[in-house]
């Protein structure tokens, strides 16, 4: 019973240190490793840090939010968003709403703008409080996200 006590102790630890806390500069040097130009980085708040980056020709954002004194955060939401060259309308809301029920990564939202023209966009979201790590590979499944979203955008009615 020790023995299976220390085993499990053991991969317990493993496990833990494979997950990786992510501070603002470790989240830049993963932005720029995946490629992206690195257009701007700001505090949002005493708990937040915003990237602005642009890959492919898309501005995305990077926010790292809930982060701690030492600037250690717990969550990374990166999305991108666009002018809907008009108001946001039933039909864009209806748009909105197909996308959400139709695909399991992202989540697309609408936002009325002031001047009358609106804005759409999409946003991923990764918990790193737990386990889980943000690397390059968490970027790549955002431009899949972000691809679905603008094919998706594009093409239905």
């Amino acid at each position: 019973m020790k023995a299976m006590t220390c085993a499990l102790a053991a991969i317990s630890l493993a496990t833990a240190a494979s997950a990786q806390p992510i501070t603002p500069k470790l989240a830049e040097k993963i932005v720029g490793d995946f490629g992206a130009n690195i257009l701007e980085t700001r505090a949002g708040s005493d708990s937040a840090h915003v990237i602005d980056a642009e890959s492919d020709g898309t501005n995305i954002s990077v926010r790292l939010g809930d982060c701690d004194a030492e600037t250690y955060c717990s969550y990374v939401m990166m999305f991108a968003t666009f002018d809907l060259g008009g108001p946001v309308d039933e039909a864009a809301l209806q748009k909105t709403n197909g996308y959400n029920d139709s695909h399991s990564y992202g989540r697309a939202f609408a936002i009325p703008g002031l001047d009358s023209n609106g804005v759409v966009g999409i946003d991923y979201v990764i918990d790193i409080s737990g386990d889980a790590n943000f690397d390059t590979a968490d970027l790549e499944r955002f431009k899949s996200v972000l691809a679905a979203y603008i094919t998706y955008w594009t093409t239905s009615q």
